[in-house]
């Protein structure tokens, strides 16, 4: 069936464009001599405006990844930007693969994408890490890299593209990997179960009345990563059966996962006067994805006189609080998303995040009905 252009009148970037409701796309680029043109159709998807432009966006970046690799054959003389180009083309599209590809692009593909995979040594990640610890690729890490970037670029983005190497016979084995230890020392967390009473407490008593930042903060407590939590719409949640969906594009492992939805959440929610379309989150202002509530989070940090507390702090309470209470580990770390088989085994088999958080839950809550005034 030929397709009508004339429906699609709103240009988003080169190559694509869109009809006036944002709901269906216009693909049409040429590549190597071949014309490319496809029509994305999401009017059945329970997507906001801003997710269905971000899909399409990604749609024809994975669609030119793919024409561009259409034909190469990778074998024992495959460069490693060879073999990188193939493996992110095959990897799940998400926001995490998005910026795995730009570590890449920014650390790894100039000082070794040229070389043979094969040909990778020890010495040379050595001296790649040297290089990133003395001078990054930004003002702010001009004096370099943080080990966490270095993790991200070693651990996370190149030996997934070994590994990848590995599978498809052209190495052996995994090359040896420098150690990259990260400097915790701001994340320890002592008197987990006291601080986290004590949180829930400074959130009842500041937001009770306020349901859109008590329901927001309260995810927060409950272990939810702030990524997470700005990018929940109300199509994720379901209140009758209390459990929510973090979308593939929204976590670090590229499939969706199911959680329970803790009681008191559920109340906040419930309270909340929205539409319920689109963000849960958005902002009062821009109707857009939420910012880092600032403001909000320091005058929870002054009254609980918790002073190292970020959005991410009350994620380490959340896993010291249950730690401390003996909530086993492949609970624990299923609850939290998670991906290590060695200690999830027992629940990914199954893929159970939903029974896993459930269990730790209902350990938090009954925490804090042994110490504080709030009982359902």
């Amino acid at each position: 069936m030929a397709i009508n252009k004339s429906e699609f009148t709103i240009k988003i970037e080169t190559n694509l464009k869109s009809n006036k409701q944002y709901s269906r796309f216009y693909i049409n680029f040429k590549k190597d001599s071949i014309r490319t043109e496809k029509v994305l159709d999401f009017t059945n998807k329970e997507w906001d405006k801003r997710t269905r432009v971000t899909k399409a966006k990604q749609t024809l970046m994975q669609m030119k990844d793919k024409q561009s690799n259409f034909g190469i054959n990778i074998n024992d003389n495959s460069t490693l930007n060879q073999i990188a180009e193939v493996y992110f083309v095959n990897r799940e599209v998400s926001k995490w693969t998005e910026e795995l590809k730009s570590v890449y692009k920014v650390h790894i593909e100039k000082p070794l994408g040229k070389r043979k995979v094969k040909d990778i040594r020890r010495v040379h990640l050595d001296i790649l890490v040297t290089s990133m610890k003395k001078k990054g690729h930004s003002k702010q890490t001009a004096n370099g890299c943080s080990n966490r970037t270095i993790k991200k670029a070693i651990i996370e983005t190149l030996k997934p593209i070994f590994q990848y190497a590995v599978d498809n016979n052209i190495l052996p084995q995994l090359p040896s990997l420098p150690t990259i230890k990260l400097m915790r020392k701001k994340k320890l967390v002592t008197n987990g179960g006291q601080k986290l009473i004590t949180l829930f407490n400074t959130i009842n008593s500041l937001y009770l009345n306020d349901p859109y930042y008590h329901s927001l903060f309260l995810f927060l407590l409950f272990g939810r990563r702030w990524n997470e939590v700005r990018t929940l719409n109300w199509s994720d949640i379901n209140l009758l059966e209390n459990k929510y969906t973090i979308r593939a594009e929204n976590n670090k492992i590229g499939e969706n996962q199911t959680y329970d939805l803790a009681v008191y959440i559920v109340k906040a929610l419930l309270q909340i006067e929205d539409d319920r379309m689109g963000l849960v989150f958005k902002s009062p202002i821009t109707k857009k994805e939420l910012h880092p509530p600032k403001v909000q989070l320091s005058k929870i940090r002054d009254k609980s006189n918790i002073e190292e507390l970020t959005l991410h702090y009350f994620r380490h309470i959340f896993v010291s609080a249950m730690g401390e209470m003996g909530t086993a580990t492949t609970v624990l770390s299923a609850s939290l998303g998670h991906t290590n088989l060695q200690t999830v085994n027992e629940f990914y088999l199954s893929a159970n995040h939903e029974k896993s958080s459930k269990q730790a839950n209902d350990t938090i809550i009954e925490l804090f009905q042994g110490n504080t005034s709030d009982h359902i």
